[in-house]
């Protein structure tokens, strides 16, 4: 009663919780406790008067589930996404700065060159007017007066400077072009760094992506696990209660015969006394097939073992799936900005919802009495089942492989 309180709490508190706030435990509270109001209107009006509205209620809350999932991966995927179009967007920036200085390189080398090539020109046309010279002075013997001759150097000196200039402009613009080479390299290696950076941050997104699907694969595989243990739990309940009820009736029926039969009461009740007696012997005979063989630490130790090993064969095939797909895509990808993809959702197993809710339908539908669903596992099943017998150990196990137990109480045996 208790935890059925503590449940029923918990539900409330997720009734009140923010929109915001919820998790998918609130979701599976607030299914329980649409469950137990479920199978109270089912006791009282039978399963005819909500056959229509339950499939209804589980299919809201599988969308309820659904989309607090999502919810609860969406920032983190959206921050991702929005830095990767901040990238994006810088290395536009950079690519087009790379554009103009590229177009502003070229223009300063075609002006060098038109420079250059005047400048040559110019050279060549010298060099014809002295050779001009020469040959005038050779076939010519004329003497130059002083005046024309300072004329000649004058304007040979002038010359000169002017090739004078004319290198230094050259030698000014092959260094501005060398700058602007080193710095047109820098650029290109902030570009392959942001590349590179790029690359790294999708790998982590795709990293985050398949731990989370892992986490809620095995949220979902606990949550199925916890209901199969409730539904287990309330069999075993009910078989109890059906037990106790029978040997309430034996003992009524036995006292009726006693007091019935007052003169042989003496010896009915050492009579009852060795069947008791008896009961106890064969509960506590060594040589008896049904006595018990493993104590309640043993069995949790079992149980305990068997779901650590379930757990990592589970994240083994998880992994192994990973890898392999890691290898496909490394063989199939084309050297190419990858476009920017919304995560493919995981189709989605059987919910707990409805398991939980079908399990309550399908019991009343036998003709069951119901129980409320407890959260508890099966070593507590064992416990409360030990207790309620006055038995101090745990029976028996069957082959793990056939995922059943049986707890042997005497003469009577509970499997689960």
């Amino acid at each position: 009663m208790e935890e059925d309180r503590g449940s029923a709490l918990a539900a409330e508190s997720a009734l009140e919780k923010n929109v915001a706030e919820l998790t998918v435990m609130d979701v599976y509270d607030i299914a329980s406790l649409v469950g137990h109001e479920f199978e109270r209107v089912i006791d009282q009006h039978g399963c005819e008067a909500i056959a229509r509205l339950m499939p209804k209620v589980v299919r809201v809350l599988e969308i309820l589930e659904v989309l607090v999932s999502r919810h609860h991966v969406a920032p983190e995927l959206d921050e991702l996404r929005l830095e990767l179009d901040r990238l994006r967007l810088e290395r536009m920036d950079r690519i087009e700065k790379e554009r103009k200085h590229q177009k502003e390189l070229e223009l300063v080398e075609d002006v060098w060159r038109g420079e250059a090539q005047d400048l040559l020109s110019q050279i060549a046309q010298l060099q014809e007017e002295n050779k001009q010279l020469m040959t005038n002075l050779s076939h010519k013997d004329v003497s130059f007066s002083e005046e024309e001759f300072q004329k000649h150097e004058g304007m040979s000196e002038r010359e000169r400077q002017v090739m004078k200039k004319l290198k230094e402009v050259v030698d000014k613009q092959r260094d501005e072009i060398r700058a602007k080479d080193r710095e047109l390299g820098l650029k290109n290696e902030d570009v392959e760094a942001l590349q590179q950076q790029q690359t790294r941050l999708m790998k982590i997104n795709h990293d985050l992506r398949h731990r989370v699907t892992v986490v809620e694969a095995q949220g979902k595989a606990l949550i199925e696990q916890k209901v199969e243990l409730e539904a287990d739990l309330q069999t075993k309940e009910q078989e109890m209660g059906s037990l106790r009820a029978e040997l309430g009736k034996l003992r009524e029926r036995l006292q009726g015969e006693l007091s019935q039969n007052g003169d042989e009461e003496p010896e009915m009740e050492p009579g009852g006394e060795e069947c008791v007696s008896e009961a106890e012997k064969v509960a506590m005979d060594l040589k008896d097939p049904n006595r018990p063989r493993f104590t309640l630490q043993e069995l949790r130790d079992v149980l305990h073992e068997r779901n650590e090993l379930k757990s990592k064969v589970f994240l083994l095939q998880e992994e192994l799936a990973y890898y392999k797909s890691e290898e496909i895509e490394e063989e199939n990808r084309i050297p190419q900005p990858p476009p920017v993809a919304h995560p493919r959702m995981s189709p989605q197993p059987e919910s707990g919802i409805k398991r939980l809710l079908s399990l309550a339908t399908n019991r009343v539908r036998r003709g069951s009495p119901v129980t409320p669903l407890l959260g508890v596992y099966r070593a507590n099943i064992a416990l409360q089942i030990a207790r309620s017998c006055g038995s101090s150990s745990v029976p028996s196990m069957l082959p793990a492989l056939s995922g059943s137990y049986s707890l042997a109480m005497g003469t009577q045996s509970f499997m689960f």
